[in-house]
């Protein structure tokens, strides 16, 4: 069987048509345009988009789909949602994309439908036990055991961002628009550029950062004593830097036996895990 698998972001839907192996057979991507056209008109530009899957690879037997915002997995309905989704809050999702589409919907949080597609299908392979961690914009994560997502009891399982640090939370002291406002910079890339040319002062705000995550990473190895971390998003593109420091760090903060038997990993499937982790999540859910 085939699947149409949707991942909801805020510049564009990305999209796929996958064999419940995970087989891409087709994929593409379409603008959100929520300042346009509204958050409430989502779910028909993801009916639009199964109809054409179908219409290319033949019937789909149903959606799966991953989203920005708290999402209530059982549900299928979007908890809360921040500005760049106005109205979004409270959508019944899967009720209203079942309904446009005939078909049966699951929808997930789309950081934690990426650590589930990273878990089934990429860097966590294999692992009984995953925590990945994305930093970009912000710092999300998703705690994977068994291969099973864990939610919690208010579907805020994983959300490392909001963990308390001297002086603020993770998010806002080791995210991407931290580190460009204590460097004054524009871009990410620009930042490795000028650290890379032996600017002292983009040197020594990258080792900041590298700290403060190892702090985080520190916390969930306390916690949760993962087989595996998986460490995603924009800025993780940068493995070369963040691998070894990463280790260094961790190694100086946590007795060894609580990393004896914990592999630090990067992402793998890309713009691919949002959609993937959603079939997972799916497939699960509908044996």
């Amino acid at each position: 069987m085939q699947y149409a698998c949707i991942d909801i972001g805020g510049t564009a839907i990305k999209y796929a048509m996958m064999t419940e192996a995970g087989q891409i057979l087709t994929q593409g991507k379409v603008l959100t345009k929520v300042e346009t056209d509204g958050s409430g008109d989502i779910p028909r530009k993801i009916a639009a988009i199964v109809r054409e899957l179908q219409e290319e690879c033949g019937q789909a037997a149903g959606v799966a789909v991953c989203s920005p915002g708290l999402i209530d997995a059982e549900k299928g309905e979007v908890i809360f949602a921040g500005p760049n989704f106005p109205g979004y809050s409270g959508m019944k999702l899967r009720e209203e994309i079942e309904a446009l589409t005939n078909l049966p919907c699951t929808v997930e949080n789309d950081v934690n439908a990426a650590g589930l597609g990273e878990s089934w299908l990429g860097a966590g392979k294999g692992a009984k036990s995953t925590f990945c961690v994305f930093v970009g914009t912000g710092i999300g994560g998703a705690l994977v055991l068994d291969g099973h997502l864990v939610h919690g009891a208010a579907a805020a399982a994983g959300e490392i961002g909001f963990l308390p640090l001297a002086g603020g939370s993770l998010e806002q002291l080791a995210s991407m628009p931290a580190l460009l406002r204590e460097v004054g910079a524009v871009t990410g890339e620009e930042v490795f550029q000028r650290a890379a040319a032996g600017e002292a002062k983009a040197q020594a705000a990258l080792e900041e950062m590298t700290k403060r995550i190892a702090n985080g990473l520190a916390s969930i190895c306390c916690i949760v004593n993962p087989e595996v971390l998986i460490m995603g998003g924009a800025v993780m593109a940068q493995r070369d830097f963040f691998a070894p420091r990463l280790k260094q760090h961790l190694a100086a903060i946590l007795p060894p036996a609580l990393l004896k038997n914990t592999r630090i990993v990067f992402a793998e499937l890309g713009t691919a895990a949002g959609f993937t982790g959603a079939l997972r999540y799916f497939l699960q859910n509908n044996p």
